[in-house]
């Protein structure tokens, strides 16, 4: 497996499915993992408790 960020790590989202995907370069909060490896990543403008999936790879720990 990859190098998971931990629960709550602050992340930045350095790859992206496609170039213009908003998230692209952005940072939030690691909150929990798929059963596939995937990461969950809340960012500051969702709503409690939500999140995106992200492989990752597509992450950079910024603060763990």
């Amino acid at each position: 497996m990859a190098n998971v960020p931990p629960i709550n790590s602050v992340v930045k989202v350095i790859k992206a499915l496609t170039e213009k995907d908003p998230r692209l370069g952005q940072t939030g909060a690691v909150i929990q993992y798929s059963e596939h490896g995937m990461v969950c990543v809340h960012f500051s403008d969702m709503p409690t408790g939500q999140g995106i999936f992200f492989n990752p790879h597509h992450l950079q720990i910024i603060e763990s």
